[in-house]
């Protein structure tokens, strides 16, 4: 009878054994879905770069120039909602980024959109850049050789800045 009751349970190494799958289990679906994460906000960049470019264009075609603003408009300041103004006829809310965590994308880690225009240097010309997360993104900096014209000189992106930006003008 002792024999019996002694077979009915799970010994601790047993348990250890299951809760340490589990977990190992765990670790990797999380990661997993952090990365389709990343990989999502990525496109919701893409996409809204290309909405606000859209609104440039028509902005432009209608005053024969871009929205004219002093340095940088970040989506994570005050500057953003100048461009709001100027744009409010050709969309109704200019999008954020989705971390939206600094202002500048300029450095690794630094989510925001950013827009520069520089009616001096290239008059038909403007910047419209954001940084992605997924560092294997093949419309990233480093394998696109972007280039910004708010300086004078067209020099690429990723030169000084992070290998990870994208940039739609």
């Amino acid at each position: 009878m002792n024999n019996i009751l002694k077979n009915k349970g799970f010994t601790l190494i047993e348990l250890l054994v299951v809760v340490s799958i589990i977990g190992l289990l765990a670790s990797v679906v999380m990661t997993s879905l952090n990365t389709a994460r990343a990989k999502a906000r990525d496109t919701k960049r893409m996409q809204d770069l290309h909405q606000i470019k859209v609104a440039l264009e028509m902005y432009f075609d209608v005053n024969g120039r871009y929205p004219a603003i002093t340095g940088w408009a970040y989506s994570n300041a005050t500057s953003w909602d100048t461009l709001q103004t100027a744009l409010a006829p050709y969309i109704p809310s200019l999008p954020k980024d989705p971390k939206n965590n600094r202002s500048g994308p300029w450095t690794t880690g630094n989510y925001s959109y950013a827009y520069g225009y520089n009616t001096a240097s290239f008059p038909g010309k403007y910047d419209l850049v954001t940084q992605f997360e997924d560092v294997n993104n093949n419309n990233r900096c480093e394998l696109k050789l972007w280039r910004y014209h708010t300086n004078g000189n067209e020099a690429l992106w990723c030169g000084s800045y992070s290998k990870y930006l994208y940039a739609d003008h």
